[in-house]
């Protein structure tokens, strides 16, 4: 354990968050960490308590990024790193609303204070009894009502009067991991202790194969906060949104798809006017497809999620669309000599199940200059061979519904 319950109720005290609140400031002005030690150390503080006054300062000063509040907040730096965003918390916590919840692995309180804070009544569940002091701490100052229990998620009890939401690790050492048997607990024990809750919803990592022999029946929602793909939800019992299969949400917007049924592939097709590019939480919920058929697209290639179309489409958050200049064959000396009679823009070069060298094609290319908002050069494995396809940017589109 990184913090022990001794030291951590020390941190919790008035002069505990006097020392985290100063060392703060100091590391604010660029102060050298072990100066602070040294000043701690010589105000009368045993060496754990002054490493761990640093330690809670650091990971404050990282949190404010993602908590507003993180400057009244207690961290340590690893649960601050496994905690999920807070707009991620706040999207899964509206599934648990008015409810009785088991908040298990619940490490420094990300989650429990989000479903408190949605009206979930909660009961924070870890081994990790110095975690379960910082959270009762964080609660205290949001003005929440969390409870707190030192138990194993595998032994405390649910049953169909509870809900039930765990965050197992995702990590062994610096490795992510992604078969649900390597989470920690592992998935499978988890549905075997919980499976008959009420609701019981349980993060995932977002690479999860949803072949994976321990992913229950049920929903798994892929959860991608602006860019970036985060996390995975199984969702069992009340907490599944009907008979959803799978979903896709973008936050922060809050836009939601739900497929009920399997997929059905769009065929593959030639390079139309415009390449059209889905959201990976959509393409990881299996949902490309559905969406491509909303706008008439093909796919380029049976086995790729990039789709094309004919004609123009209309804009939505859940695609970018990338209209085409020119399609050659995937050779750079043919690039190359057109590059040379088109205005000059950035450009990247983007690789869809091509095995080459970005840098090697860039250089052949003359070493034009790079940049993300001019032209891309599309190296994409088509089902007739590898293609160069040269598309334009246009500015992505930002709306919160589903469509």
């Amino acid at each position: 354990m990184e913090l022990d319950v001794s030291t951590a109720r020390w941190l919790v005290s008035e002069p505990g968050l006097a020392a985290v609140a100063a060392a703060t400031t100091a590391r604010d002005h660029d102060e050298d960490p072990l100066r602070i030690l040294e000043r701690r150390r010589a105000d009368g503080l045993t060496r754990q308590r002054a490493a761990a006054v640093l330690a809670a300062a650091e990971a404050r000063r990282r949190a404010r990024d993602r908590w507003p509040d993180a400057d009244a907040l207690l961290f340590t730096r690893e649960a601050l790193e496994q905690a999920s965003d807070p707009v991620v918390s706040r999207w899964r916590a509206r599934r648990f609303a008015a409810t009785e919840v088991l908040d298990l692995c619940a490490g420094i309180g990300g989650d429990a204070l989000a479903l408190a804070a949605a009206g979930a009544r909660v009961t924070a569940v870890d081994l990790d009894e110095a975690r379960l002091v910082l959270l009762a701490h964080n609660a205290a100052v949001r003005g929440l009502e969390v409870r707190t229990r030192v138990a194993d998620a595998l032994a405390v009890r649910s049953g169909p009067d509870r809900w039930v939401h765990a965050d197992p690790a995702r990590r062994r050492g610096e490795r992510r991991v992604r078969a649900l048997r390597d989470h920690r607990p592992p998935v499978g024990e988890l549905v075997a202790r919980h499976g008959t809750a009420a609701g019981l919803g349980i993060v995932l990592s977002p690479a999860v194969d949803l072949a994976d022999p321990d992913l229950p029946d049920g929903e798994v929602e892929f959860i991608q906060l602006d860019a970036d793909l985060v996390e995975a939800v199984t969702w069992l019992g009340g907490a599944r949104d009907g008979n959803a299969a799978a979903s896709a949400t973008l936050l922060p917007a809050g836009a939601h798809l739900v497929r009920t049924g399997p997929p059905t592939p769009l065929a593959p097709g030639p390079v139309g006017d415009l390449l059209v590019e889905v959201a990976p939480a959509a393409v990881r919920a299996r949902l490309h497809d559905h969406l491509g058929a909303r706008i008439g697209a093909r796919r380029v290639a049976a086995g790729r999620a990039l789709l094309t179309v004919d004609g123009d489409v209309p804009g939505s958050p859940w695609y970018r669309r990338r209209p085409v200049e020119v399609v050659f064959p995937a050779r750079p000396k043919v690039v190359r000599r057109w590059l040379r009679t088109a205005d000059e823009l950035p450009v990247e070069i983007v690789l869809h199940g091509v095995a080459v060298d970005p840098g090697e094609w860039w250089r052949a290319l003359g070493r034009p200059p790079r940049g993300p908002q001019g032209r891309r050069i599309e190296l994409i494995r088509t089902d007739a061979g590898a293609t160069a396809v040269i598309t334009r940017a246009v500015a992505p589109v930002a709306r919160a519904d589903g469509g």
